[in-house]
């Protein structure tokens, strides 16, 4: 990449908090003439490497804020390395509890795995972990974790992978990307200890510590039946 070009990008990005790709284009349309094509290669390539961020369609900013990308631990690289091999054409989505550590107002301990998949493999799933002698729930909610699971421990959730749900690969195993954490604390049964006053405070925690890419939250808000619920927290939060 051009030296001159990338400097005047960021420059414009240190002046203007958000932009978009015309007013950028204009901006060094009369210092560079460089054509739009270039432009958003350059675009793509300092998002690649976490210095500018997508803030939705065709607006970008600088990288200010951390971005959420919490490393598997080894139970969970483990875990995803079995279904690979027994699975290699499921989608998965593999995390432990405990990234949601960072977010929360009144820890809560959670060592719990989650193993999210297609509806339909669910259950051959939840089988399959139980052959290989591991503690394990099939979409476990309310009742059955108040009698039945020690959120301490390090037993296995099977849940159903939404759709297009918002995924990102950390050390080569798919994990959940923040906006899908966010809309996932907020719809789902065994979230319901973090649900209500302690789920405000997890969404003020993670626009205040991470850059959040709106557009993918609200899609994916949409697609969870939860985007009218989100877009009233933000407003009481006053979230801009």
């Amino acid at each position: 990449m051009s030296n001159e070009t990338t400097t005047f990008i960021l420059d414009y990005a240190e002046v203007h908090h958000d932009f978009s790709l015309g007013d950028l284009f204009a901006y060094l349309q009369e210092k560079t003439g460089i054509k739009k094509s270039s432009l958003s290669w350059y675009l793509f390539k300092l998002v690649n490497e976490n210095v500018l961020v997508r803030t939705g369609r065709g607006t970008y900013a600088k990288v200010m804020k951390q971005v959420f990308s919490p490393q598997p631990i080894e139970e969970v690289k483990e875990v995803y390395g079995l279904l690979q091999s027994d699975f290699p054409f499921a989608k998965f989505c593999v995390y432990q509890g405990d990234i949601i550590a960072p977010l929360q107002h009144h820890l809560s301990s959670n060592r719990i795995i989650y193993v999210e998949t297609d509806r339909d493999s669910a259950e051959t799933v939840f089988n399959f972990l139980k052959d290989k002698n591991h503690d394990v729930y099939l979409r476990p909610d309310k009742n059955m974790i108040y009698r039945y699971v020690d959120m301490d421990s390090r037993v296995i959730f099977v849940k159903n992978l939404v759709s297009e749900a918002p995924l990102q690969e950390v050390s080569g195993v798919p994990m959940p990307t923040l906006e899908k954490l966010l809309v996932d604390i907020l719809r789902d049964t065994d979230f319901f200890y973090l649900q209500g006053s302690e789920s405000d405070r997890i969404i003020e925690n993670a626009f205040n510590l991470y850059t959040i890419n709106r557009n993918r939250l609200f899609r994916y808000a949409d697609r969870r039946k939860v985007k009218k619920e989100l877009s009233s927290i933000l407003e009481n939060l006053n979230i801009q």
